[in-house]
């Protein structure tokens, strides 16, 4: 039995509060970046969410709320997505939501559903007076983005359904900054009182936050309802396809695949942080990337000494013993959201604040981590900014105090591996303070004013200023005039392409030499897959079965007749025909840096692939002409797998898969 695809959306004009409903028609929108595609070509002004196909189901990690919009940050479309939020957000009894036009004063948007009807309104709120004073109801002083979530919870929670309502609000670098984020903490019942979880989550890359508040004059969204669907409930049927392609029921198989996310006995830790941080060897990247420039043997001791032997060491003792582990506000077997009192440890934001600012404590981190989250901030973006500053300040390139920063003498900030001359306690939590002065004053003092237009601006400024290159001692991702993204923690190449859009995983990410052409090909590879999850509202940590049997299950379900790889690659194709001409190579030669570096230690590990010693040969004779030669041959593989079509992209199959074509009898 197949069922209909029916999909419902609520279009907002958020100017007047005019909203109407209405049901989309065909099947060429099939996910929620399928549908803030077409609503940002139609209207460019657009800012949307909604949930995937399967957000009703039962199936485990398929419930991310996914946004897209024009991001102010990168200038140009991006996709960013919160991690079980849409549990909450089916309730409302839409897919999609589209907010039009600005609102004349600052203003919650309250959706509901409640007595058969969808109720949607816009709110005036005091959002600047309430980010500085709050209190939670027992009392705790709150501030910024928690304040406000708690205010929007407590004013208006109580027109909903106990335990069917979820809160989304920007801090105050989505008013300041282009860089500001979406966060949301998970409800929870307490006795007879309703919390929020300790786990929050972010719609944090793209500075969506800033485009929701500058645009549109929204600073925070209350939604939820008694919506229920029953459509795909049967846990028969899921577990029909599971049992086939996998030989194992849902959970037993989603529990094999996902096993580094929850815990790896083997490692004797688990979640991205544990993991990540275990595995990094000599590929650590710290005090603002200025680790490439070390020796192997020195990185080696510095992750040693100052990862294992503490940074990880207190979050084993203190998360993975314990057990604190949560999800996501969904029910996901996974918990792969990692706990120590009220700090969630998750690797990017814990390296982005951490290593790269000269932080390996995890009191610092803590410290740091919660004042990022309170202002709003994407974790990552603003590591990247604040580990450059430090550099800067540490350096003497500027003067700290002409920004409002606290003297260089009030850090100490450098690369060493040495816990003699770094005190890994004390020293870390005075670089955090140092962190959380710039964080302020980027936002609150005037004199740092430059610094609130984004690491790219600020570098062109200081630069023109001071007739010097602090840009080389930046990384990021270049796009359009003035758009930026630093990218994903990782020391690989793959993180530092010039896709159509950057600081998320839509590349190729794993450490093995792949020459740039192949590159290119393999990043067209990882988008096209990529959209399966977030198209599908999927969490990417399921990806081992999410992206080999999702179209099985709604092709089967739906009785739909597509090619849904082929679908998620004409949309990749789409995005990158609009978007890609916008991508500029690296200006920085930190960047350039890093790439030697990663080839160099292929070199160093042995590796006798001609074609690395060529390139190490390029860049040894001009750096900046290899440099350009080798983007030029990332984005002709970009341009070629595109080109190839829907076919350039392999399929993932299962062992069941592969069996069935096995039976498939030859031609005649």
């Amino acid at each position: 039995m197949t069922y209909p695809v029916d999909q419902r959306e609520l279009t907002i004009h958020v100017n007047n509060g005019n909203w109407y409903l209405r049901p989309i028609p065909g099947k060429s929108i099939l996910g929620p970046v399928d549908y803030g595609w077409q609503r940002y070509n139609l209207y460019p002004d657009s800012f949307t969410f909604g949930e995937g196909l399967l957000a009703g189901s039962s199936i485990p990690g398929s419930r991310r709320l996914v946004f897209c919009a024009w991001s102010p940050q990168w200038e140009g479309f991006y996709v960013s997505s919160m991690g079980g939020a849409a549990y909450t957000f089916h309730g409302v009894g839409v897919n999609y939501v589209a907010l039009r036009g600005r609102a004349p004063s600052p203003s919650a948007l309250i959706l509901n559903h409640k007595n058969g009807e969808i109720h949607a309104r816009l709110e005036p709120v005091n959002h600047e007076l309430i980010w500085t004073r709050y209190a939670s109801p027992e009392g705790a002083p709150l501030t910024g983005f928690y304040a406000l979530q708690q205010a929007l919870f407590d004013r208006y929670a109580p027109e909903y359904t106990p335990g069917r309502v979820r809160v989304m609000a920007v801090g105050p670098a989505a008013h300041y900054t282009e860089e500001g984020a979406i966060g949301s903490n998970p409800v929870r019942r307490k006795g007879d009182v309703m919390q929020f979880s300790p786990v929050v989550d972010w719609a944090g890359r793209g500075g969506l936050g800033s485009r929701l508040l500058q645009a549109h004059n929204v600073v925070g969204i209350v939604f939820g309802g008694d919506w229920e669907d029953p459509d795909l409930r049967d846990s028969a049927e899921i577990d029909a396809y599971f049992l086939e392609h996998f030989g194992k029921k849902t959970l037993q198989t989603d529990l094999a695949v996902t096993e580094k996310y929850r815990y790896v006995p083997e490692f004797e830790t688990g979640g991205t942080f544990g993991v990540n941080m275990r595995d990094m060897n000599e590929r650590i990247l710290s005090y603002n990337y200025t680790s490439i420039y070390a020796s192997d043997e020195e990185r080696l001791r510095q992750h040693e000494d100052f990862i294992l032997k503490h940074y990880l060491k207190q979050f084993n003792e203190e998360t993975i013993k314990t057990k604190s582990f949560m999800h996501c506000g969904e029910p996901c077997p996974v918990v792969c959201k990692k706990l120590y009192g009220p700090y969630k440890k998750d690797y990017e934001p814990y390296h982005a604040l951490g290593p790269q600012v000269g932080v390996f404590d995890q009191r610092a981190a803590e410290l740091l981590n919660d004042h990022i989250d309170m202002m709003g901030f994407d974790a990552i973006q603003t590591g990247g900014t604040l580990a450059r500053i430090m550099e800067l300040g540490a350096e003497g390139l500027i003067d700290p105090e002409q920004y409002g920063f606290p003297a260089a003498s009030e850090m100490k900030f450098g690369f060493t591996a040495s816990s003699e001359e770094f005190d890994l306690a004390q020293d870390s939590m005075k670089n955090a303070q140092y962190a959380m002065a710039v964080t302020d004053a980027i936002l609150f003092d005037s004199r740092a004013e430059l610094f609130r237009r984004g690491i790219r601006a600020a570098a062109r400024e200081l630069d023109r200023a001071h007739g010097t290159r602090t840009v080389d001692r930046a990384v990021f991702l270049a796009h359009g005039d003035g758009g930026h993204m630093v990218p994903n923690q990782y020391w690989v190449p793959g993180m530092l392409s010039s896709m159509p859009m950057m600081g998320k995983y839509y590349v190729y990410y794993g450490n093995d030499f792949v020459p740039p052409y192949e590159l290119g090909r393999k990043n067209v590879e990882r988008m096209t897959y990529e959209l399966f999850s977030d198209n599908t509202g999927i969490c990417r940590f399921h990806r081992k079965w999410s992206e080999t049997i999702t179209d099985e299950i709604l092709m089967a379900h739906y009785g739909l007749e597509l090619d849904y790889e082929a679908h998620q690659f004409l949309l990749a194709r789409q995005i990158a025909e609009r978007e890609m001409r916008k991508s500029q190579p690296w200006l920085s030669t930190r960047i350039v840096d890093m790439i030697v570096g990663f080839l160099d230690q292929w070199k160093r590990d042995g590796l006798e692939d001609p074609r690395l010693h060529e390139w190490l040969e390029r860049f040894a004779i001009d750096s900046q002409e290899a440099a350009r030669a080798w983007c030029e041959e990332v984005e002709r593989g970009i341009r070629d797998a595109f080109a190839a079509g829907p076919d350039a992209v392999p399929n993932m199959l299962t062992d069941g898969q592969k069996k069935r074509l096995d039976n498939i009898p030859p031609a005649a």
